[in-house]
């Protein structure tokens, strides 16, 4: 099982009747094993923290956080509710561990900070996932062996231990500081039509011995240290900087589910622009990349499921629409959700107020559910500027979220459960359109959203404040609306997904993969058997990129069905397959390529579990199981003579845009292909002065006539512009020079 170890500690805790006297409690009531295992299944990326405190970390350091797949997650800091970390939990009559009774308190039942009072896991947290990793070799260089290039396993192989068809299911019971157990299952799809959302479902069961009165649970989604896997070339936090540094806090913010004829609870976000800077940033337009949009998704959660009255018995619980009763944006600061405000119970009264909707009253949604308390949308307010209707809001403040509130539900007795269910994640414009829509608008040629239901809003409320009135911004900013129907359409197969028991078609194996850069192009080896013993198995599909850079794409190179398919006996690293060979041609010789094998199933036209947009459709294998991270580089054929040898670009301009096209760091496109090569040669690279700066052995083990000089000296400095001669010695004393030129 792959759970990170994050720390081991003992809570130091209470100041008693003003005096100094420090309580080491170190026994269970504020022990927590503190692991973390990791989400990581379909495009929403998320950490499950078994205590239900924080975890800092970096999908960087997990391994492989893929790009051009669009993977998010937040790093789970500050009691984000994704996976059920962070709930804020609030009743009239608690009780806290020194006896004092608290007429209204909320309690954030993380253990990470000293005001909570601490938790203990009861039972342990367990990480399955259905599929073993698959193999994956990739022979990159050419002049090293084979290497095994898969990420290590995050959750133990086990389709039993699957709910209905997801892919990777976490559970893990802890005790909360109201006496409260809370029992959670986080669970995700790999399918392409279920990819972008997880789901928590989460049991409170009173075990505190008495009745909590007027009780609420309340969760928090933010939109603040989020990772995003759209890239890297700018950081976001080098986009504008100043007070822009961090965009992502610049959000509009939207509740569908308050008033009569809502058919979702959906709570989402999505960018805003900067009212502190002229022009128009919403969906953060890269202009150094074309104007590639940054920012284009919306984050969401939508509730599948809230108990309507506190329950002993399963088949008692009833859901309630009219739950979450209580929505609203708040700034941290602003309610005193901090440390030091939170430490006393003197303070937690105004808490507990936020919490059952007191902020929800000062600018109340018009026409909700009677009875429920909903602030207006910071998007309805006819305002540009995001933060003018949300006091204590704007730029300075970082922590800011939405939250909502279960509640109240008047007696919660000891023994009574409260079961909900929600799904967090994200839609919006993919990367590709983002790309598209960004350059489009940058020059002037971007065309309007076709058929929006608003011609001057598109799908944004009827009287949303553009930042501009331009009308090439508009038209950007109608592409960015179009996430709103995205939202509503992955929130509707999420709902779907529960109401038919989790049983959405399942996604197939994923297959074993080698890949080698040959004289011939790139042969890609693969194997999924049991995807091909799979009802309705339709084929494979080879996927392949150039290069690394924030703005290429995986694309369709190939795809076979069933009948097309002739199988072999194959190897992928030492283990015999009977698979298949392809060998892919059509590509520039040198170049940088990352490839990709899915094995595909056609869903049903009849299968009545399906979300009816996909009946008939195609789904192939996750995308985040085969890890490749790594490039490969054709190679050509070994060269005849020595004065066959080729030297390009010759001359080498640092600037050329050809180079680009060989999947170059546009940063720093360093390459020089020496063409031609024999099976065995050194090759020693001197000034224009007879300094040798750099030997290069070449005799690869796939015997190939091409080799990739990253223009680095034997010193691994880079050389300057100039003029270079290379000499060429076979091990049979042959020797021919070739002259150089490098522009820098």
């Amino acid at each position: 099982m792959k759970i990170i170890n994050k720390r081991t500690k003992q809570k130091l805790l209470l100041v008693i009747n003003m005096t100094l006297l420090l309580v080491l409690f170190s026994g269970d009531f504020l022990q927590a094993d503190d692991q973390t295992a990791i989400i990581r299944m379909g495009k929403y990326w998320c950490g499950v923290v078994d205590d239900g405190g924080t975890a800092t970390f970096s999908y960087g350091s997990l391994s492989w956080f893929p790009n051009d797949y669009n993977c998010q997650g937040p790093t789970v800091q500050d009691g984000t509710s994704q996976t059920g970390s962070g709930f804020l939990m609030a009743a009239t009559n608690w009780q806290d561990p020194l006896g004092n009774v608290i007429p209204k308190a909320a309690v954030l039942w993380s253990p990470d900070t000293d005001y909570n009072w601490g938790q203990m896991v009861t039972v342990p947290m367990t990480d399955y996932v259905r599929w073993p990793m698959p193999l994956n070799y990739i022979l990159q260089p050419a002049d090293t062996e084979v290497e095994n290039k898969q990420v290590e396993q995050w959750g133990v192989p086990d389709a039993t231990k699957m709910i209905g068809t997801c892919d990777q299911v976490v559970e893990v019971t802890t005790q909360g500081p109201m006496g409260v157990e809370i029992h959670r299952k986080v669970f995700a799809w790999s399918q392409q039509y279920h990819d972008n959302y997880i789901v928590c479902d989460v049991t409170l069961t009173n075990k505190s011995g008495k009745t909590l009165t007027d009780f609420y649970l309340n969760l928090h989604q933010g939109n603040y240290y989020i990772s995003k896997a759209a890239g890297s070339d700018p950081s976001v936090s080098d986009l504008y900087g100043g007070s822009a540094a961090n965009p992502e806090r610049y959000t509009w913010h939207h509740y569908d589910g308050a008033k009569p004829g809502d058919s979702l609870r959906i709570y989402y976000m999505y960018h805003a622009d900067n009212p502190e800077r002229t022009g128009d940033q919403m969906g953060l337009p890269i202009y150094n990349q074309d104007g590639r949009l940054f920012l284009p998704e919306m984050h969401f959660y939508t509730i599948l499921h809230a108990s309507e009255k506190p329950y002993i018995n399963d088949g008692d619980d009833v859901d309630d629409f009219l739950q979450p009763k209580v929505t609203d944006v708040f700034s941290r600061p602003l309610v005193g959700l901090t440390e030091e405000y939170a430490k006393t119970n003197a303070n937690r009264p105004k808490l507990y107020d936020y919490v059952a909707g007191y902020s929800a009253t000062i600018n109340p949604t018009e026409g909700a559910f009677a009875g429920t308390f909903h602030q207006k949308p910071n998007d309805e307010f006819g305002e540009a500027n995001w933060s003018a209707s949300l006091p204590g809001l704007g730029s300075a403040s970082t922590f800011h979220s939405r939250y909502c509130s279960f509640g109240p539900y008047t007696e919660f007795k000891n023994g009574e459960k409260l079961h909900f269910i929600y799904a967090s994640g994200y839609a919006g414009l993919s990367l590709e359109k983002a790309k598209e829509v960004g350059e489009k608008w940058q020059n002037g040629t971007l065309e309007d959203v076709p058929n929006p239901p608003d011609p001057r809003t598109g799908y944004f409320p009827g009287n949303f404040a553009f930042p501009t009135n331009d009308e090439n911004d508009l038209r950007k900013n109608r592409w960015l609306s179009t996430g709103i129907d995205s939202v509503h359409k992955a929130a509707s197969r999420a709902k779907w997904n529960y109401e038919h028991n989790w049983q959405v078609p399942m996604a197939p194996e994923p297959p074993h993969m080698w890949v080698q850069g040959t004289g011939e192009g790139t042969e890609i080896r693969w194997a999924a058997p049991d995807a091909e013993s799979m009802d309705g198995f339709y084929g494979y599909r080879l996927l392949r990129r150039v290069g690394r850079s924030d703005t290429v794409f995986y694309q369709e190179v190939k795809h076979w069905t069933a009948d097309e398919l002739t199988a072999e006996p194959i190897e992928i690293g030492d283990t015999p397959f009977t698979g298949y060979k392809y060998i892919d041609e059509n590509i520039l010789w040198g170049a940088s390529y990352y490839y990709y094998v899915q094995a595909g199933v056609r869903v049903a036209e009849n299968d009545l579990n399906a979300y009816p947009t996909s009946r008939g459709k195609i789904l192939w294998s996750g995308r985040v199981w085969s890890t490749s991270r790594l490039n490969v580089s054709p190679e050509r054929a070994i060269g005849g003579k020595l004065t066959d040898i080729r030297i390009v670009p010759n001359p080498y301009n640092i600037a050329d845009p050809v180079l680009l096209g060989y999947g170059l760091d546009a940063d720093d496109p360093r390459m020089l292909l020496f063409f031609n090569l024999p099976a065995r040669c050194t090759i020693k690279i001197f000034t224009e002065s007879g300094d040798l700066i750099k030997t290069i052995e070449h005799a690869p083990l796939s015997k190939a006539g091409l080799y990739q000089w990253n223009m680095l000296t034997d010193n691994q400095q880079a050389i300057s512009s100039g003029i270079y001669i290379a000499v060429f010695e076979t091990p049979e004393g042959e020797v021919s020079y070739q002259k150089f030129i490098v522009v820098r």
